[in-house]
């Protein structure tokens, strides 16, 4: 198993309030009893924007961890304003993070059909059910799997409407995977409103990635040819 260098950071986004809020002794308790006991045995530097502590422009130097660290856990509890923009931010970046919310909260429609981790602090069981939740999915990203979000579905949604070719292919391969035994043909109206059925579903709820897609055809057109 390859080592990870501990120089790799993980940006803690949440909710932090004032010292002594109740607020910040929810933030407080995730991070000392949950993220770090996780982060710290995969090797990761854990930050919080409260322990920033390099002379300069404050809002720079949590924007470029933002952008620039290995991994990022956001909390979305209470639905604090600054997490959205932080969490916003993260999701252009494209790269590898993790949804956290206090167990019984709404999360906000935007993000509720991303995999997103709900935690009860008082429960002492569900500290040790969430610190294996995260655990797993450092593993999925260690492995190279990237969470969708509603930025990277609505930028491949928009790839897809500007490229034909790759419309096309998109049609053709969900077209010959449901038509596999030739009983009935599709026009192409209805290819086209397959796949637009499809990239709803996307874009509403942003739960499969077309490279899950590619992944589950391969999978029904391989069965197909052994038949």
């Amino acid at each position: 198993m390859s080592e990870k260098i501990f120089s790799d950071d993980c940006f803690i986004i949440c909710p932090i309030g004032s010292k002594n809020s109740e607020e910040r002794k929810h933030s407080d308790k995730l991070l000392n009893h949950v993220f770090k006991p996780v982060l710290d045995s995969k090797q990761y530097n854990t930050i919080r924007a409260d322990q920033v502590a390099k002379v300069g422009l404050i809002t720079t130097q949590i924007i470029n961890l933002i952008l620039e660290s290995s991994l990022v856990i956001a909390d979305l509890t209470d639905q604090n304003p600054n997490v959205f923009y932080e969490l916003a931010l993260r999701h252009a970046s494209r790269k590898p993070y993790i949804q956290v919310i206090k167990k019984g909260q709404k999360i906000p429609f935007d993000l509720s059909g991303i995999r997103t981790i709900e935690v009860d602090i008082k429960d002492l069981d569900d500290v040790e059910s969430v610190k294996k939740q995260i655990e797993d999915q450092i593993k999925e990203i260690e492995n190279g799997h990237i969470p969708d979000s509603p930025v990277t579905v609505a930028t491949t949604t928009r790839l897809i409407q500007d490229d034909d070719d790759l419309a096309e292919t998109i049609v053709n391969r969900i077209y010959h995977s449901i038509n596999w035994d030739g009983g009935y043909s599709y026009s192409d109206n209805e290819k086209l409103e397959l796949l637009s059925r499809k990239l709803w579903g996307l874009r509403e709820f942003s739960s499969v990635s077309l490279e899950d897609i590619e992944n589950k055809l391969d999978k029904i057109l391989s069965k197909i040819d052994e038949k």
